[in-house]
């Protein structure tokens, strides 16, 4: 036998063909765009963030902990946002330091509160070879941290309306989240007619249009919106009652979105008008109270509170009852370090949700998902106020 050639060898391993070559076949199919990658992610109710996102991260050992090397936090230490940085500074530090496994290095980057003064830190933090990065907080701040992010992971500390970088999640105490789980609420209890009393704010106004948009979807309707009301005096200075639209007394439940101290005379108003025994329900903001000796007043609301709140179960294991002596622990203070401490929990949770992506963490400011888009949602329980004190609501 005749030995092959090494041109015959070659070919024979490589599986060639001896007949005529045809053109190479080219993939013209143009590559997703994000938006067509983001739909296929909720098809599949998956997310869509970069698979690669915690590929440099130190491994630990640890199935549902990995943080980074380098931590960088951008927050305001400047300029009109510097309060509520600061407490989220001090809830995110109060979880590190309640951390007993390895942690990485962390620095903080004053963005002034500014989107220029943010760009400006979010250069530095890379340049120092941070491999994640926590912040920033203003709403124009994060639109420009957003739009450069690249090829390592960021959690930006807002709401974004339409996410569409695969390197950012973003985190945010939505008040549009509160107003469709209090909606839901409703809707699961079969309360189809609702009328809402509100204090003035860019926030319960958010709120509101979110539940009602939900409300309306399940069957409910808003028969009444009205501000929260007030007891005038006379001129002899004796207490007018405050009357109240005679609708309220067709609802079958009342929401109230205000502070606990103007809930109080509301509670009072609702009962002058002969709307008593009415079910009141509210949102979070209602435990924020200047005299809790008179809670008492609030018995029977239900309201959505943060286990960090109340001390109860969350995966650091810390609670508010442990800054109470940090000025930022003050009143509203109180959420926004629970923020800063779930900004820490989800850094170093990242392998939890990449593995498994409809899994839940339990937060200190809810039971916190992802969304495909890379939106961290949060759900809260709900408590209920007997004898001037929070306590767990029974049932659905």
């Amino acid at each position: 036998m005749r030995a092959l050639t090494a041109a015959a060898v070659l070919c024979v391993l490589t599986a060639c063909s001896s007949g005529p070559t045809r053109p190479p076949v080219t993939d013209n199919t143009p590559a997703p765009t994000a938006a067509e990658m983001l739909a296929q992610a909720r098809a599949k109710n998956q997310h869509w963030l970069d698979p690669a996102l915690i590929t440099h991260f130190p491994e630990s050992g640890i199935t549902d902990y990995r943080p980074p090397a380098k931590l960088a936090v951008l927050l305001p230490q400047s300029g009109n946002l510097a309060v509520a940085g600061n407490a989220i500074r001090d809830g995110l530090l109060s979880a590190y330091y309640a951390e007993t496994r390895s942690k990485p290095g962390i620095r903080f980057y004053d963005t002034q509160g500014s989107a220029a003064g943010a760009k400006t830190a979010f250069e530095r933090a890379m340049n120092d070879g941070t491999q994640m990065i926590i912040g920033p907080i203003g709403k124009d701040e994060v639109a420009a941290i957003h739009d450069i992010a690249g090829t390592l992971p960021v959690l930006v500390l807002n709401r974004l309306e339409t996410p569409s970088n695969r390197h950012v999640l973003n985190f945010s105490l939505s008040p549009e989240r509160e107003g469709e789980l209090i909606a839901e609420r409703l809707l699961g209890k079969g309360l189809l007619q609702a009328a809402v009393f509100s204090q003035s704010s860019d926030s319960n106004s958010r709120m509101l249009a979110a539940f009602e948009k939900r409300y309306q979807s399940g069957g409910g309707n808003v028969i009444l919106k009205a501000p929260a009301p007030v007891f005038g005096k006379d001129a002899e200075g004796v207490a007018i009652n405050s009357v109240l639209p005679e609708a309220v007394r067709e609802a079958k439940a009342v929401l109230l979105l205000m502070n606990g101290d103007a809930a109080k005379p509301t509670r009072a108003a609702l009962a002058l008008n002969g709307a008593a025994g009415i079910p009141v329900f509210a949102g979070t903001d209602i435990t924020d109270s200047g005299d809790a000796k008179t809670n008492t007043q609030l018995d029977g609301i239900e309201f959505l509170q943060m286990p960090w709140l109340v001390n109860r179960g969350n995966s650091l294991n810390i609670s508010a009852a442990q800054l109470l002596k940090l000025p930022s622990a003050r009143g509203p203070g109180a959420k926004l370090n629970a923020f800063g401490a779930d900004a820490w929990l989800i850094a170093t949770r990242l392998p939890v949700w990449l593995a498994s992506p409809n899994s839940e963490i339990g937060g200190a400011t809810g039971n916190l998902h992802l969304e495909p888009d890379g939106r961290i949602e949060r759900t809260l329980s709900w408590s209920v106020f007997r004898a001037g004190v929070s306590q767990a609501a029974n049932g659905p």
